[in-house]
């Protein structure tokens, strides 16, 4: 069994253990079931590594994978590699059976090493969140995913076979969260209530009752008004017999973050005290991945004030572990994605009102809202905070219905094209770029230098790019 976020081997061993005490009342055997990162590291086997050992070859680690191919693409690249030796050689297989969570993490490269590493009949299983990213259907096909036989026929076929067990599932039921959470997220993910056009928005608008949704008003097609509501069938009626959604889900507006702390550690005590939940009943999700280790001291001192230990994962701790006894974990998103929590507090999420990265940013707080099993806390702090506040008033006032136009084929474009997500190197270029032109636009402004100061090519070629690109008032 394999993933790719480090954070998940504490929930996953945890599954995995209580399946096999409730149907064998012991626990699994560690010789034949192993649980593996899909990378692993110098202490820890992943599934990259053996493979790359079990055919002779040494292990490339992260160092070299970011050197030789960027943060981005640093795992496909040593996938990559990995697959050319196996490829030019007919390796034994490794694998009985694997099962793949989170499979869209994961590049195409790596599924076609597992394929070719394991034995007939090829009982490989993955599953995946079908809207990770909500523009996008997250997984490829079979033929990307796995490659093609030499004729160019599929080596894996989803197609239904006569007498056979089904072998695309779509999971109708959401057991992790609630619907007024779910639809809460899927809001403010998409831009639903923003005051604008849409952020952002899937190819196939069919998806949306593939995950769970009914039609209210309008109709499923790109270009039509529609308005959507959680179907009664797609979550367990525990939810609602046991939870209200004026409590499963609370937004909260400070004006400044250190209220925004003392409101936060005040409820977690009450959770405690009086609500029954333990320290590891609870997570506290960070949006900001960069300030994560700056932020979260301050918001531990605070929760110290009350008495509330806790901890940042992978700070002090083992990646590997999230939840510890006697401790609220702080996670930031990459961290917490996967894993899930009955009472999730999302702090600082004023990160989210951004033109800046709008889209990932929105990514990250639809994630962050849906690591949660039972109740969701939304708070942010200052005035960035109030387009978040007045999205989620609105998702509440229109009883969690979505209600919207979905974008047309040309409008997705154009959207996609503006809000596309930038690579590190792409960013850093674009950072670069803006301050250059800042810098110029400060020396004309104040006579510094003028445009004719400029090389006369450069000057033609700023005065038609101009032209080109800037839109005019009619458009």
């Amino acid at each position: 069994m394999t993933f790719h976020s480090r954070a998940l081997y504490q929930q996953i061993q945890d599954l995995v253990e209580r399946f096999t005490f409730e149907y064998s009342n012991d626990r699994y055997d560690e010789q034949f079931l192993q649980i593996m990162h899909s990378w692993g590291s110098s202490s820890k086997a992943g599934m990259y590594s053996e493979m790359a050992r079990a055919i002779g070859v040494t292990p490339r680690d992260w160092n070299y994978a970011r050197a030789a191919y960027g943060m981005d693409n640093a795992f496909q690249g040593v996938c990559q590699e990995l697959l050319a030796v196996v490829r030019a050689g007919s390796p034994e297989p490794v694998f009985d059976a694997v099962l793949i969570d989170e499979a869209q993490d994961l590049p195409p490269e790596f599924f076609q090493l597992v394929y070719l590493l394991t034995r007939d009949p090829k009982r490989i299983v993955w599953g995946y969140d079908e809207l990770q990213k909500l523009s996008e259907s997250a997984m490829p096909g079979t033929d990307e995913l796995f490659g093609t036989g030499p004729s160019g026929e599929s080596l894996v076929s989803l197609a239904q076979q006569d007498k056979q067990p089904r072998r695309d599932i779509v999971l109708p039921v959401c057991y992790r969260n609630t619907p007024w959470a779910l639809a809460t997220a899927h809001a403010l993910g998409i831009g639903v209530y923003r005051d604008g056009d849409l952020l952002q928005h899937f190819d196939a608008p069919e998806l949306w009752g593939e995950i769970g949704y009914n039609t209210v008003h309008g109709s499923l097609a790109l270009g039509s008004a529609v308005t959507l509501e959680r179907a009664e069938s797609s979550s367990p009626a525990y939810f609602r017999e046991l939870l209200t959604p004026d409590d499963a889900v609370i937004m909260k507006r400070f004006h400044d973050q250190a209220a925004q702390d003392i409101w936060v550690a005040q409820q977690i005590k009450k959770n405690l005290a009086e609500d029954e939940l333990e320290h590891d009943d609870i997570l506290i999700v960070l949006p900001d991945v960069y300030r994560a280790k700056s932020r979260a001291p301050r918001l531990m001192q605070t929760l110290l004030q009350h008495g509330i230990p806790s901890h940042l994962v992978g700070v002090g701790t083992s990646v590997d572990e999230v939840f510890k006894r006697e401790s609220v974990a702080l996670a930031h998103i990459y961290r917490a994605k996967g894993n899930e929590a009955p009472m999730v507090y999302v702090v600082d999420a004023q990160y989210a009102n951004s033109d800046h990265q709008a889209v990932t940013r929105r990514n990250t707080l639809f994630t962050a809202i849906t690591r949660s099993r039972a109740w969701v806390r939304v708070v942010g702090w200052g005035d960035r905070m109030d387009a978040i506040s007045r999205e989620i008033d609105t998702v509440r006032e229109k009883n969690f219905r979505l209600g919207f136009t979905i974008p047309s084929r040309e409008k997705l474009d154009q959207l996609r094209h503006l809000h596309r997500d930038r690579s590190d190197d792409d960013r850093a270029a674009v950072q670069k770029a803006t301050d250059g032109l800042q810098a110029f636009l400060e020396a004309y402004e104040t006579d510094q230098i003028d445009l004719y100061d400029l090389p006369p090519a450069m000057r033609t070629r700023l005065v038609m790019k101009l032209k080109e690109d800037v839109p005019r008032d009619d458009d």
